[in-house]
């Protein structure tokens, strides 16, 4: 069954811009290693099990001959960056994976794949894929850890992050036919609304939230014809929101504070108090 919120995937187009960039953003972030199998590298930025990852293309051909997952995400970034994906922690992939045939959702997986950390240590993991790619898709990928999650937070503690983030509130993403998604969600994955309108449906798993929607402004519904379903924007929550005060990088409203893409190689990044 779906567990929990895991990670929020940030599409960058090196992993030095992405160091630089987010850590001039107050958040403490990390190398975190490569994945040879399809071309790609990563850097970190951990809350907690909860987590960015900022994820760049290191070699094109080998991300292009790997398949959609590496493909996608290669033909993404030879045009933009920023929210790509996001990612929900499972305990039995095999249950998800099923729930997806019984709707017809064509998936990849559950396969394997780990990652080399610098110190030598080795992450490993299992995915299963809904349609074969998550890069700006109205779905996320699902995951199920190998290594023990109290060896992943002895090896990467929580970063002390100057920016008071503390955790990941919250998705929005932005869907064509709401009544798909639901599918998906409800019959496909086993998750259970939390609340709904005709044009909106929220998921709620611990203190995270999805929420899923059709456009409800002129910007949404731009982007939605520009890119497709897909992640719209990321919450964090934050200790103290008060730290973007003047900042020229961040327009604050009463609900949140709004971080300039620019700023944030692309990706819409709000906080909100914890």
């Amino acid at each position: 069954m779906i567990s929990r919120f895991d990670h929020a995937v940030i599409a960058v187009p090196d992993i030095p811009a992405a160091l630089s960039a987010f850590a001039a953003l107050g958040f403490d972030v990390a190398a975190g290693g490569r994945h040879p199998s399809i071309g790609t590298q990563n850097a970190i930025v951990r809350f907690g099990l909860d987590y960015l990852e900022l994820l760049a293309v290191e070699d094109v051909a080998q991300a292009r001959s790997s398949g959609p997952f590496g493909a996608e995400l290669a033909d993404y970034l030879g045009h933009a960056s920023g929210l790509v994906g996001f990612v929900l922690a499972s305990s039995d992939l095999d249950q998800e994976a099923a729930g997806l045939g019984t709707i017809d959702q064509a998936a990849v997986g559950p396969f394997a794949m780990d990652r080399e950390r610098p110190d030598g240590r080795c992450l490993a993991w299992r995915l299963v894929i809904p349609g074969g790619s998550p890069w700006r898709k109205p779905w996320p990928f699902l995951i199920e850890w190998e290594t023990p999650d109290s060896e992943r937070l002895a090896w990467d503690a929580p970063g002390e992050h100057a920016n008071g983030a503390c955790g990941v509130a919250g998705v929005e993403l932005l869907v064509a036919d709401l009544s798909a998604a639901r599918r998906l969600y409800e019959q496909g994955l086993g998750m259970q609304a939390d609340s709904a309108t005709p044009a909106a449906v929220s998921y709620v798993l611990g203190a995270f939230t999805l929420r899923v929607s059709e456009p409800q402004n002129a910007e949404q519904t731009r982007e939605l014809a520009e890119q497709g379903p897909g992640p719209y924007r990321l919450l964090l929550r934050s200790r103290d929101v008060d730290v973007w005060h003047d900042s020229p990088l961040a327009t604050r409203n009463d609900e949140r504070v709004d971080i300039e893409p620019a700023a944030a190689l692309g990706a819409r990044i709000s906080f909100v108090a914890s």
